[in-house]
């Protein structure tokens, strides 16, 4: 009979094939080699083999039981204990996808953590790694998974080679959100302060503008604006600004051409400003903040990660200079609940992948359901995301071709948005008040209001000075025809 090893499996030999021999019936039977059952080289032949001598042991692992390393680390790894203290279950996108490989190569999960505080894992002073990465090392662990990213800092490959990634995620920072601008500025946030001074500059030339048209186009036709002083014509231009309407109007065509155009400047003007007044009534303003990093860098705050110095290291290796100057101030964090309670506090932001980072966002929100926490837009370095096998681990080769089958399928987009709807369900579930939920769910729509910029309105100025210009051309003309008339 012929053996094969079996791998991770507890019975190491697996019967392959069991070898008899065959009587050639042209032979002269020899009866002491029968009666013996002893195969002689003239009168037996062996029978063929019905199978491969060498198979491909990890294309069907024969239900084996795989340890698996990893760590609650939402949305990629989820831990839900259940209420009635019963022993919880795992989810999430790397969950969903481990799982998938285990159904395609025929074999089951046991997920184990990592001691306490190590998380990936980092380089002890005896040059041992601890962490998923020791996991590997000392063979408590067949694969790992906790939003790996793919990198070799401090020679971890070593120690832990990597699959075929499943995704790609950024480096990103989190700080607390500014918080919003008194609600008595809101009647000057419609504009921006250039606009502003052009419609101040339209308000203090206006009236001579006027006055002057009016002054010089005095004649018998017993125009009433055309006999009244600068003052008068200045408040005169100043109510139209309030859309007060004027008894007195103008006979001149010069200067109904001037009012007719300032009107019409007035008229979008006030509207534009009372349409986005109301937003900014409505809608809370937040400062900008923080947005790059060198406002990061120059802001002196401390930079919180979870885990060992993976990121800073990380940092260290930069290109970009600023995030080479935050390495100094970067703070091993146990968790992100720690984390959360400097940055509300304003000692610094949290570093860690983009998709981590937005979960951890969706669940800090004040009792309106909007968020206090929020995203610096400019993040530093993208990062391949795998799992982690043990160094010249047999796995690897049909573990790649299953995950390139389901990275190329799209399934690892859906589990990602299928987790986060099992994280709202369960939420849901646990707090007991869907309106809590669905409030929670409510976006905020703050940064969608924007003050009005002289590129929103520079037509309506261009309106204004073509009605100006057209005024002066009656002017002209009407001076030209007096003149001659006298």
């Amino acid at each position: 009979m012929l053996f094969i090893n079996v791998l991770y499996r507890k019975e190491r030999l697996k019967g392959l094939f069991t070898w008899r021999p065959r009587i050639i019936q042209s032979q002269p039977l020899d009866i002491t080699a029968m009666q013996s059952n002893t195969p002689t080289l003239h009168s037996l032949q062996d029978e063929a083999f019905p199978t491969k001598l060498f198979p491909d042991k990890t294309r069907n692992l024969w239900g084996a039981t795989l340890n698996v390393g990893t760590f609650n680390f939402p949305p990629a790894v989820i831990y839900r204990r259940e209420n009635n203290g019963s022993e919880g279950h795992w989810y999430g996108d790397n969950i969903f996808l481990a799982e998938a490989v285990g159904d395609v190569l025929n074999f089951s999960l046991r997920y184990r953590r990592p001691p306490a505080g190590e998380f990936w894992g980092k380089l002890t002073v005896n040059g041992s790694w601890d962490g998923l990465v020791g996991m590997l090392a000392r063979g408590e662990a067949d694969i790992v998974l906790a939003n790996l990213f793919v990198a070799n800092v401090k020679g971890r490959t070593k120690f832990q080679e990597y699959t075929f990634p499943h995704g790609q995620v950024e480096t990103c920072f989190m700080v607390k959100k500014p918080s919003p601008l008194p609600r008595w500025q809101s009647v000057s946030l419609p504009y921006t302060l250039e606009v502003w001074l052009a419609v101040m500059g339209v308000i203090l030339l206006a009236g001579p503008l006027l006055h002057t048209l009016a002054y010089s186009s005095v004649s018998r036709d017993g125009d009433k604006l055309a006999c009244r002083s600068l003052p008068y014509l200045s408040l005169y231009t100043l109510a139209m600004h309030f859309r007060v309407s004027q008894t007195v109007l103008p006979l001149r065509t010069s200067l109904q051409v001037f009012v007719v155009f300032l009107w019409v400047h007035i008229i979008i003007v006030t509207v534009a400003y009372s349409a986005n007044l109301t937003a900014f009534l409505t809608v809370e303003r937040i400062p900008e903040g923080i947005t790059s990093l060198k406002q990061l860098y120059d802001s002196k705050l401390f930079v919180y990660g979870i885990g060992g110095p993976f990121f800073a290291d990380n940092m260290a290796e930069s290109g970009n200079e600023y995030v080479r100057g935050l390495v100094s101030r970067f703070v091993p964090m146990p968790s992100s609940e720690i984390i959360y309670s400097h940055l509300m506090r304003g000692r610094g932001v949290h570093i860690d992948a983009l998709n981590h980072l937005s979960y951890v966002k969706s669940l800090y929100t004040d009792s309106r359901g909007f968020s206090t926490l929020r995203i610096i837009q400019e993040c530093f370095q993208p990062y391949s995301v795998a799992m982690g096998v043990q160094s010249h681990s047999p796995l690897k080769r049909n573990f790649n071709i299953v995950i390139n089958w389901i990275f190329e399928a799209g399934l690892v987009s859906r589990w990602f948005e299928e987790t986060l709807t099992l994280v709202k369900k369960y939420k849901r579930e646990d707090s007991g008040s869907p309106s809590e939920t669905e409030k929670s769910e409510v976006e905020d729509s703050s940064e969608e209001t924007i003050s009005l910029t002289m590129e929103h309105l520079q037509g309506l100025f261009v309106i204004l000075c073509i009605g100006f210009a057209t005024a002066a051309m009656f002017f002209i003309v009407e001076f030209f025809a007096r003149k001659k008339y006298n």
